[in-house]
C-alpha cells in the first residue's frame, strides 16, 4: 500500500497544479485501470449491497481499500502544498508556470508514446486543435458563486478521471481557480463542501461513461488528450501577456528566461522520474 499511497500523493500534486492531470500520473505508473474501475462499481445498488452483503462484501467489490489510501494520499498533499504554491505563484509566478509547463511537456510525451503514429496523427490534431483555443479564452476572476462552483466540481472530477486536461486546468477556464485555492488554504468550508459535492455528483454521473469509452475507444483517447495536452502548454506558456505569447527574449518584465527554462526541464525532469521509481514500487 506505500506504492498507493506515494502515487496519490503525486496525483494531489498534478492535480494542484493547472496542468498535468491526477489521472495522468495514475496511467503512467500503471494504477489507471484499477483505479476507474473501482470508481464506476458504484452505482443505486450500492447502498442496496452494503445493507444486504454487508461492509466486507461491499469493500471488497468497490476495492474500498485501494480508494481510501489513494485519497488519503491526495488530500495530505493538498493541503500541505495548497499554501505553498499560493505564495510561489504570488512571489515566482514565471518559474512556477514554466515547472507547470515542464510538467505537461513530459507528460505529452509519455502519454503520445503509447499511442500509434497513425491514431496520434487523426485524433491528436483534432485534440490539439481544442486545447490550443484555450489561450484565447479571456481571464475570469469571478466571485465565489456556488452553482458554478457545484458545475466547476463536476466538470473537474471528469476531467481528472481522465489522462489529460486536469481539473485545475478546468478551474482555471472557469475562473474559480485562485479563488478555490483560496478556499483551500483558508479553509472556508460552504464553498469547499459545494465543490465537494460536485466532485461526488460528477463521479456518479461520469464515473462509467468514462470507463466505457477509455476501454473501447482506448488509443483514439489518449491520442485526442495527447493533442488536449500538447494544445493546453500554451496556457501555461510562462511569457505571456493576457492572450498574447511572447519569445523569452521579448520579455521585459520577470526573471531571466534561462532560469525559467530550467524549471521547464525540472518538471520534465520530476516526471520521467516519477515513471521510473514507481515502475519499481510494489
Amino acid at each position: 500500500m506505500l506504492g498507493i499511497l506515494a502515487r496519490g500523493v503525486a496525483m494531489g500534486i498534478a492535480e494542484i497544479v493547472p496542468g498535468i492531470s491526477g489521472s495522468t500520473i495514475a496511467l503512467i505508473t500503471g494504477i489507471y485501470d484499477r483505479m476507474i474501475n473501482a470508481l464506476a462499481s458504484f452505482s443505486a445498488a450500492s447502498a442496496t449491497m452494503l445493507f444486504r452483503k454487508g461492509w466486507r462484501v461491499f469493500t471488497v467489490h468497490h476495492d474500498i481499500g485501494f480508494l481510501c489510501v489513494l485519497l488519503v494520499g491526495m488530500m495530505l498533499s493538498q493541503l500541505v502544498l495548497a499554501n505553498v504554491i499560493r505564495f510561489l505563484l504570488d512571489t515566482a509566478p514565471l518559474y512556477v508556470w514554466g515547472f507547470f509547463f515542464g510538467l505537461v511537456a513530459a507528460a505529452v510525451i509519455q502519454i503520445g508514446s503509447r499511442v500509434k503514429p497513425r491514431i496520434l496523427a487523426v485524433a491528436g490534431i483534432c485534440g490539439l486543435f481544442v486545447g490550443g483555443t484555450f489561450v484565447f479564452l479571456p481571464a475570469q476572476t469571478p466571485e465565489l458563486w456556488l452553482p458554478l462552483v457545484f458545475a466547476g466540481g463536476m466538470l473537474a472530477v471528469a476531467a481528472w478521471m481522465l489522462p489529460g486536461i486536469s481539473g485545475s486546468l478546468v478551474l482555471v477556464i472557469l475562473g474559480l481557480y485562485g479563488p478555490m485555492l483560496k478556499a483551500l488554504t483558508s479553509l472556508d468550508l460552504i464553498p469547499l463542501l459545494t465543490f465537494g459535492l460536485g466532485l461526488v455528483a460528477g463521479l456518479v454521473a461520469f464515473a462509467r461513461f468514462i470507463r466505457y469509452l477509455f476501454h473501447q475507444y482506448h488509443d483514439v483517447i489518449l491520442g485526442f488528450l495527447t493533442g488536449l495536452m500538447a494544445g493546453s502548454l500554451m496556457v501555461l506558456w510562462p511569457w505571456r501577456i493576457e492572450t498574447d505569447l511572447l519569445w523569452p527574449t521579448h520579455y521585459a518584465m520577470g526573471p531571466p528566461w534561462v532560469g525559467v527554462a530550467g524549471m521547464m526541464a525540472l518538471g520534465m525532469a520530476t516526471v520521467f522520474v516519477l515513471v521510473f521509481a514507481s515502475r519499481r514500487v510494489d
